[in-house]
C-alpha cells in the first residue's frame, strides 16, 4: 500500500463515527468551524498521520484526490474536511455537555485568557536582539551588564539551533526580559550596537507576531490545546524580621498564595507562588499598600530556577523556615512542631501533607535522609 493510500485509509478511520464518539480532541477540531474545516498542519501533527507523512503535507492533497466524494480541501490546500453526508451518524456523535463540563470549560477559558494576557505582558517587557558574534559569542554575564545599564534584567536567553536549548549552535540572537515596557522602549531606541557590531532590536511581541505571520500565513494557530494551570511566581525582598506567615498575610488580601521559598543564603528575600492572579495584576493592585520596606517585584530567572529546584527536591512541602519542634513534635509527626505540621515544621501549618499523598516507605526514608543532612549542616 502506497503512502497516499495509507493517508486515505487513516482519513476514513479518523472521520468514522466510531472514532468521533471517543476521540474528543479530533471531534473538537472538526467543530471549530461550521463547515468542519481542519488545518492541514494540525492534522499532520496527529500521530497516525505524522508517522506516514514524514513532513510531506502534499500527501493529503493526493489522498483527497483519490476520494473526492468523501473529502475536500480549500483552494489554498491548507485545510481539509469530510463532505460525506452521514446525518444519522452525526446525530449519534453529538454529545450534550453536562453542567460540570460546561463549568470546566468556562474555567479553562478564563485560565487560558489569563495566561495569554500574562504572556502578552511578558512579551511587551522583552526584546529580540540579533547581530552578536557567532564565532566569539558574548557570555551571559557580559550581556546582563550591557543591558543592565538600561534597567533591571529579569532573564536572558541565547537562541540556539535545534531542540538543544543550552547546547545547540548559537544563532547570534537573544531574548531579554526586563522589568517594565518603558525599559524595553529605551533599549530598542538606544541599544544600536554591541562591541562594534550593529544590532537589530525588536520588542519580542512584534517579533513573535512577525514570525507567526511568516510561518502560518495569517492562519489562526492555537498555542494551547490543553490549558494547564500556569505557575505565577513573585519575588520579594527587604523582609528582614518577617515570617512567611507575615508575608503571606500581605499577599492574601489580594489573592490566594501557595508555596514560599527563601532565596539561597538570604533570610530577607524569597519567591512565592500566586494562585489566581498574575504577578503584573498583583503589583498593579498592590500599589503602595505594603508594610514597612517589604518590596515585591517580578521574578528573575535565577529566582525562578531556585523555586523550581526546591519544588522538585521537596514536592510535598509548601515552604517554610524550619524551626522548633523535632520530627515527632508535640502532637506527633503531623502535629504542631512536627515535620509537615505546625508553625515550626518543615512546611509550616499549610505544608501538612494530605493523607492520600503519603509517600511510599522507601521515599520516606530518602526524604528523612535529606532532613538529617540539612540539620547537620547548621
Amino acid at each position: 500500500m502506497s503512502k497516499v493510500e495509507q493517508i486515505l485509509e487513516q482519513l476514513n478511520e479518523i472521520y468514522s463515527s466510531e472514532n468521533l464518539k471517543k476521540d474528543n480532541f479530533f471531534r473538537e477540531l472538526t467543530e471549530k468551524t461550521p463547515e468542519g474545516w481542519v488545518p492541514v498542519k494540525k492534522m499532520s501533527m496527529i500521530k497516525r498521520f505524522k508517522q506516514i507523512l514524514e513532513g510531506d503535507l502534499s500527501l493529503f492533497e493526493q489522498a483527497v484526490a483519490l476520494s473526492p466524494e468523501t473529502f475536500k480541501m480549500n483552494e489554498e490546500k491548507t485545510q481539509i474536511r469530510c463532505i460525506k453526508e452521514e446525518k444519522e451518524e452525526k446525530e449519534e456523535v453529538k454529545v450534550e455537555k453536562s453542567e460540570k463540563e460546561k463549568r470546566d470549560d468556562e474555567r479553562a477559558a478564563a485560565n487560558h485568557a489569563k495566561i495569554l494576557s500574562h504572556n502578552e505582558n511578558l512579551n511587551q517587557r522583552s526584546i529580540y536582539a540579533k547581530g552578536f558574534s557567532i564565532e566569539t559569542p558574548p557570555t551571559e554575564q557580559e550581556l546582563k551588564e550591557f543591558y543592565g545599564k538600561f534597567g533591571r534584567v529579569l532573564s536572558l536567553r541565547f537562541r540556539r539551533e535545534g531542540d538543544l536549548r543550552h547546547e545547540g549552535q548559537f544563532k547570534g540572537s537573544i531574548f531579554v526580559e526586563f522589568e517594565t515596557p518603558e525599559i524595553v522602549e529605551k533599549v530598542v531606541e538606544e541599544a544600536k550596537e554591541y562591541n562594534g557590531s550593529e544590532l537589530l532590536t525588536m520588542i519580542k511581541a512584534e517579533y513573535i507576531d512577525m514570525k507567526k505571520r511568516e510561518k502560518y500565513q495569517n492562519q489562526e494557530f492555537a498555542c494551547f490545546d490543553k490549558v494547564k494551570r500556569h505557575l505565577y511566581l513573585l519575588e520579594y525582598t527587604n523582609a528582614k524580621g518577617m515570617t512567611f506567615s507575615d508575608i503571606k498575610a500581605v499577599v492574601k488580601t489580594f489573592t490566594p498564595v501557595g508555596r514560599v521559598e527563601s532565596l539561597k543564603g538570604r533570610d530577607d528575600a524569597g519567591v512565592l507562588e500566586l494562585y489566581d492572579m498574575s504577578p503584573e495584576e498583583f503589583l498593579e493592585k498592590l500599589g503602595e499598600q505594603r508594610p514597612d520596606n517589604l518590596t515585591f517585584m517580578l521574578c528573575s530567572s535565577e529566582a525562578r530556577k531556585h523555586f523550581k529546584a526546591c519544588q522538585e527536591n521537596n514536592p510535598y512541602s509548601k515552604g517554610g523556615r524550619g524551626g522548633r519542634g523535632g520530627r515527632g513534635g508535640r502532637g506527633g509527626r503531623g502535629g504542631r512542631g512536627g515535620r509537615g505540621g505546625g508553625r515550626g515544621g518543615r512546611g509550616g501549618l499549610e505544608g501538612k501533607r494530605p493523607r492520600e499523598e503519603a509517600p511510599k516507605p522507601e521515599e520516606n526514608i530518602k526524604r528523612r535522609g535529606i532532613l538529617e543532612v540539612k540539620t547537620s549542616s547548621k
